[in-house]
């Protein structure tokens, strides 16, 4: 019988609030943690519109003097969702009993340490010198964020850093589950976090026409807030955003012989390639992730409660995914409940589907669905997207997917415990 992998923990930080706690209660409340920036200057930035993580601080451990001066702001948001995560599994309580060199760390990022090399750029020019910060090649790679958790920790097991654009959180958790269902690890600490807030950056998504950019008289102006909007007939593209999100994940003789509760059992997942385009989704190829998710799971498409989208707010991505749960669920399709939290909290990238696992993993303990906020409806999108209020619902199996430039998918689908 194969390895069953159970979610004993998680944690998240998002601009509406610097744990998991206050994030999902602002979600549930309908709020939304974008803004505009005085910081993301106009005369740098083409749009100052963005979820930032407001007083985020320094390294989480201020006695930590070499962390701090890996000044890339992704690792200090990954350190403290994998923190939380950590401690929300109850591992604190268990540490003289845990096997350290069975304890996986698969942590991703889309861009990595980019803010650290924009500042040290900025540096150079300006003090003409070509010298920069010894600590600059280190915070720049994407594996640091999983080094310095396992530093930090104290976790000795495999090691791997996916770097899968805006899939890479979840194809970190799939990749924890793989090696605890291969038997490499007993415990996997997964997740992603992303700070990619520089100019070129910020500036490319911008003008490849992929971030939010309103025609005159857009609702965004009075109102920032409403920027992002998945699945509304006006969306205008996808708010940029950062955050992370980690989950631990334990095998069954681990939930057992160290007494944690599981939140969710990680039924299925399923992973692929479009082969098709640099940014643009495949319909065919991501309708395949999907059913190949539920088939791994062993479940029927009707016996799918939520469906967590990946709901972007860019016209096209949102016709994709609902053209794939038609295609996919059938008639359940317009039953099944389907809602987009980047309304709330933009588009963390490299993060997004790791927040959004989380996410799910609360919907499942709380029984309620988080709204997609700012929606107005569009008659070519006619599914159920839980507009702009949260709902309770008696959820037992949900789903989340993920779509990354350069053709990347994955879905996950959480079962809640005893299921």
């Amino acid at each position: 019988m194969a390895e069953r992998v159970f979610v004993v923990g998680h944690g998240a930080v998002t601009c509406l609030g610097k744990d998991m706690d206050s994030t999902w209660r602002a979600l549930l409340a309908g709020e939304s943690g974008i803004r505009r920036h005085a910081s993301l200057d106009r005369e740098q930035y083409l749009q100052d519109v963005a979820g930032l993580v407001e007083d985020l601080g320094s390294a989480p451990r201020s006695e930590d003097r070499e962390f701090a001066r890996l000044s890339a702001r992704f690792l200090t948001l990954a350190m403290t969702a994998a923190r939380e995560a950590w401690a929300d599994a109850g591992l604190d309580a268990a540490a003289d009993r845990i096997d350290r060199d069975r304890v996986a760390v698969a942590v991703g990022s889309a861009f990595g340490g980019m803010d650290f090399l924009e500042a040290q750029q900025a540096r150079m020019r300006k003090r003409k010198d070509l010298s920069v910060s010894p600590f600059l090649v280190p915070g720049l790679l994407v594996n640091q964020a999983g080094g310095q958790i396992s530093q930090q920790l104290k976790l000795y097991g495999p090691g791997v850093a996916p770097a899968n654009a805006c899939a890479s959180g979840g194809h970190a958790i799939i990749l924890g589950a793989m090696m605890i269902k291969a038997g490499d690890a007993d415990l996997a600490l997964c997740g992603a976090a992303e700070s990619a807030f520089t100019p070129a950056i910020v500036n490319g998504f911008s003008t490849m026409k992929a971030l939010f950019g309103p025609k005159a008289g857009d609702r965004a102006e009075a109102d920032p807030s409403q920027a992002s909007r998945p699945f509304s007939r006006d969306r205008a593209g996808f708010v940029m955003s950062e955050g992370a999100g980690v989950v631990v994940l334990a095998s069954e003789k681990a939930v057992e012989s160290l007494g944690l509760d599981v939140h969710a059992e990680l039924a299925g997942y399923a992973l692929n390639s479009d082969g098709f385009h640099m940014a643009t989704p495949s319909p065919d190829r991501i309708r395949r992730c999907v059913a190949l998710a539920l088939e791994k799971a062993g479940i029927a498409p009707e016996q799918v409660d939520y469906y967590n989208a990946h709901g972007t707010s860019t016209t096209i991505n949102d016709q994709v995914e609902t053209g794939v749960l038609k295609s996919v669920f059938g008639d359940h399709a317009r039953r099944l409940p389907v809602s987009s939290i980047k309304g709330a909290i933009g588009h963390t990238l490299g993060a997004a589907s790791a927040i959004e696992a989380a996410t799910c993993v609360r919907a499942l303990r709380d029984q309620m669905i988080p709204p997609t906020v700012n929606h107005l409806p569009d008659p070519e999108l006619d599914l159920d997207y839980v507009p702009n209020e949260s709902r309770a619902a008696r959820l037992d199996t949900v789903m989340s997917a993920s779509f990354g430039f350069g053709g990347t998918n994955n879905v996950l689908v959480l079962r809640r415990p005893g299921r």
